[in-house]
């Protein structure tokens, strides 16, 4: 199983799973007592990757649950939020969760990465830009050769999709160099 904390700024917010057949994130949320599909967590964990994610095993995720503090969400503050995930009909419980064959803990290799970026990439608008990669503020150049490569099709993925893509290099708020795609056609 592939439990993970989930941190922002050094403050633990979420218990997540990693179905790692489906790559699909979920997050345990304690107002529902199970583990509900999170786009935004699974954008994070196989593209942006700007959260801290630190694997944990069955044992600590158990606690976690027991003290139900990570991922609750204020009713108040965070109503749109709990409504999206109440609603979302995709969820696991707990006994799906912790009664799930032991998976090694990994992070996607760099093939599942990009043939994920690329399958996003095709239910997007032609146009419409999508983060492939955030890159440190001293990799302005490491940046730029990604972008490049995905332009001329050297990565692989790009290259067997068909897609005809333009990317470009940006800088973040924060002074690090995001490379993004688009579709052209």
């Amino acid at each position: 199983m592939s439990l993970y904390t989930v941190s922002y700024l050094g403050q633990d917010q979420w218990l997540a799973y990693e179905d790692t057949q489906a790559a699909r994130i979920y997050a345990y949320v304690p107002n529902l007592g199970r583990f509900v599909l999170h786009r935004q967590l699974g954008q994070d964990f196989y593209w942006d990757n700007e959260l801290d994610w630190t694997p944990v095993d069955a044992a600590t995720g158990h606690a976690l649950v027991e003290t139900g503090r990570l991922g609750r969400l204020d009713g108040r503050r965070h109503r749109d939020l709990l409504d999206e995930l109440t609603a979302e009909p995709d969820h696991k419980t707990l006994a799906e969760v912790f009664g799930a064959q032991p998976v090694a803990e990994r992070t996607p290799s760099p093939q599942e990465f990009a043939a994920a970026k690329v399958s996003a990439l095709t239910r997007t608008a032609p146009g419409t830009w999508v983060t492939y990669k955030v890159y440190a503020r001293d990799k302005r150049k490491a940046a730029s050769v990604a972008a490049r490569d995905l332009r001329t099709g050297k990565i692989a993925a790009v290259r067997k999709s068909g897609l005809h893509i333009d990317s470009r290099v940006t800088s973040t708020v924060d002074g690090r160099f995001a490379v993004e795609i688009a579709r052209t056609a």
